[in-house]
C-alpha cells in the first residue's frame, strides 16, 4: 500500500533546475504570431511569451517591433495603441515609443523635456516561415530553428506544397508537448489505427544522437495500411533545441512529406503550437484533407497531454518513472538539463548548440535515416 503521505500530486515547488530552464528558454527564439495575425490586427498585437506580455507590430518597412505591453506613463497597454512609422503610440495620452523602447514624443509637452525614465523594454524580433519570432534575451549561440520545408526564412521549397496550419493553444507546457511529439511508445495506445497498433505496443528503440544543437533519430512506422494522407513511412526526426520537432517522411511510394512544429511557451505551463505540413505528392488532392489527418492525430493527443500533472515538465529525475522505451524522452530531458547547467558558461552553452557549425540540422535529409535504421 502507498503511504497516504506519499499519495499526492505535486503541483508547485518546482525544482530549482526548472527555474534555470525557464531562464534558458528566454535566450531562444520563439514564434509569437503568424504574419497574417499581425497584418490583419488593427493595432499592435498583444502576445505573451514566457509570462512576459508584449505588444508586437510590423512597421511599414517590414521591421518587427516588440515592446513590453505597458506604457510607463499611466500603465495602459501599448497593444491598445497605434503603429506609426517605426514606433508605437500609446492610446491614452499619445506618448510615442521607438522600436528601441525610447519615448520620442509627448504630445502634451511638445517642448519637452522627455524624462529619462520614459522608456519601455524592447526585444529582438524577426520574421521567418511566415511567423513572427521574438527572443527575450540575446545570445550569440541561439538561432531560429531551421525548417526543411523552406529554402530560407522567406521562401518555401518550390518542390513542396507547404501548408501553414492554424496554431492551437494548450494548457500544458511546451516541453511536455514536444516530448509527446517524440514519444514512440504512445503511438500504439493513443493513436491505435492512426499511427500505431495496440497489438504491436513495443516500439523499436532508436539510436539517438546530438547534432548541431539538435537531437536526431530515425523511426519506421509499423506494418499497417494507413490513410493515403497519413504522414507515414520511414521517418527522420530532428529536434532543434529546445521546442521544435521536424519529421521528414519517405513514403513507401518514394514521395517526401514533412511535419514541422514549434511549441511557443506562453508560460512554462501553457503553450501555443505553430506547425506546417508539406508534400511533393498528391498535389491534385484537396490540401485541407492533408491538414485534417494531422488535426485528427492532434485531437487524439490533446486529452492525455493536457491532463498531465503538473502541466510544466520537471527535470527532477525522481518526479516521474522512465523505462527503456522512453529513450528519446530521456535524451531530451538530459539535453535540457545540460543546457540549464551550462547557463552561466557561454562557451559550454554554445558548444551544446553547435555554435559556429555551418551545417544546420534542417539540412539533413530523410535519406540519411535509411542508413541509420
Amino acid at each position: 500500500m502507498i503511504p497516504a503521505a506519499d499519495f499526492h500530486m505535486r503541483t508547485d515547488d518546482r525544482p530549482a533546475i526548472d527555474v534555470d530552464l525557464e531562464r534558458v528558454l528566454r535566450r531562444f527564439w520563439h514564434p509569437v504570431a503568424t504574419m497574417t495575425e499581425i497584418t490583419l490586427a488593427p493595432k499592435p498585437l498583444a502576445v505573451t511569451l514566457l509570462g512576459t506580455e508584449l505588444a508586437v507590430a510590423i512597421t511599414p518597412a517590414g521591421r518587427v517591433i516588440a515592446l513590453l505591453d505597458r506604457c510607463p506613463h499611466r500603465s495602459t497597454r501599448l497593444s491598445q495603441g497605434t503603429v506609426e512609422y517605426d514606433s508605437i503610440r500609446c492610446a491614452y495620452h499619445g506618448w510615442r515609443f521607438s522600436s528601441e523602447g525610447r519615448c520620442t514624443e509627448i504630445p502634451s509637452m511638445p517642448d519637452g523635456p522627455i524624462p529619462g525614465r520614459a522608456c519601455v523594454s524592447s526585444f529582438e524580433g524577426a520574421i521567418a516561415y511566415g511567423l513572427v519570432w521574438v527572443r527575450l534575451e540575446p545570445h550569440a549561440a541561439t538561432r531560429i530553428p531551421p525548417c526543411a520545408a523552406w529554402t530560407d526564412a522567406v521562401t518555401p521549397d518550390p518542390e513542396l506544397r507547404v501548408l501553414a496550419a492554424t496554431p492551437y493553444q494548450w494548457p500544458v507546457g511546451g516541453l511536455r508537448r514536444v516530448e509527446n511529439f517524440v514519444d514512440l511508445a504512445h503511438f500504439a495506445w493513443v493513436h491505435d489505427g492512426t499511427l500505431g497498433r495496440r497489438d504491436q505496443p513495443v516500439p523499436l528503440v532508436p539510436e539517438v544522437r546530438r547534432a548541431d544543437g539538435a537531437l536526431v533519430f530515425g523511426y519506421e512506422s509499423p506494418d499497417m495500411d494507413p490513410d493515403g494522407r497519413a504522414l507515414f513511412g520511414l521517418q527522420r526526426y530532428t529536434m532543434p533545441m529546445p521546442l521544435t520537432v521536424q519529421i521528414e517522411f519517405l513514403q513507401r511510394t518514394g514521395a517526401r512529406r514533412i511535419l514541422w512544429m514549434t511549441a511557443s511557451p506562453l508560460t512554462m505551463s501553457e503553450t501555443r503550437c505553430f506547425w506546417f505540413v508539406a508534400r511533393n505528392d498528391a498535389l491534385d488532392e484537396d490540401d485541407r484533407d492533408h491538414l485534417t489527418f494531422q488535426d485528427r492525430v492532434t485531437a487524439e493527443d490533446e486529452p492525455v497531454v493536457c491532463n498531465q500533472v503538473p502541466p510544466a515538465l520537471s527535470l527532477d529525475p525522481a518526479a516521474e518513472i522512465s523505462v527503456r522505451t522512453d529513450l528519446v524522452s530521456i535524451e531530451y530531458r538530459r539535453f535540457l538539463r545540460d543546457l540549464a547547467k551550462a547557463a552561466d558558461d557561454p562557451d559550454a552553452f554554445g558548444a551544446l548548440l553547435g555554435w559556429g557549425v555551418a551545417d544546420a540540422p534542417g539540412n539533413v535529409t530523410v535519406a540519411d535515416a535509411m542508413a541509420a535504421r
